[in-house]
């Protein structure tokens, strides 16, 4: 006497069919590169790693960060007499990023002595109720930030003090 269950071998015949359908196909082996072919260079990154801040640099560190910083081409720098190269940006809805750039840390720093520190905050201090703008020195840069966002503040502030690009 045999016993047959109803419906267990359709069942089987699916899940067997299921396994074979599902299985990976095994990865073609790699090619073979012949001591002839040419060996393609990655193509090199624009902003150089130098050691030094530029601006796409700052631009790209801040991506990184996930800030998305846009460029204010019509922005006017308030810290005229900072001097450097200055670039304006916004970061976020409400925030703004006014960085200068020097050739190098030695002008960054005699730049920096004409400002009033007391009208400034680092990245990590709390801000009084003057809403102090944040200053940010890294190397040869200078970034002044208008945000009153603490976790925005230490944001920026900790993408750019990171340093800039560093030669390989």
């Amino acid at each position: 006497m045999t016993l047959r269950l109803p419906g267990t071998l359709p069942r089987l015949a699916m899940c067997a069919l299921s396994v074979v359908a599902c299985r990976k196909e095994a990865a073609p082996p790699p090619k073979a590169q012949s001591a002839e072919a040419p060996v393609v260079a990655a193509p090199s990154n624009a902003c150089p790693a130098d050691g030094k801040w530029s601006e796409c640099s700052v631009i790209y560190r801040l991506e990184r960060a996930g800030l998305a910083p846009k460029v204010d081409s019509g922005g006017k720098p308030s810290e005229k007499e900072l001097g450097g190269v200055p670039m304006m940006m916004k970061i976020g809805m409400s925030a703004e990023l006014e960085v200068h750039l020097f050739p190098d840390s030695v002008a960054r720093a005699a730049a920096v002595a004409k400002l009033d520190r007391t009208q400034f905050v680092n990245g990590t201090a709390q801000q009084t109720i003057r809403r102090e703008r944040t200053l940010i020195e890294s190397v040869n840069l200078v970034g002044l930030l208008t945000s009153i966002n603490a976790h925005q503040r230490e944001r920026v502030s900790d993408a750019l003090t990171a340093g800039p690009p560093q030669p390989p």
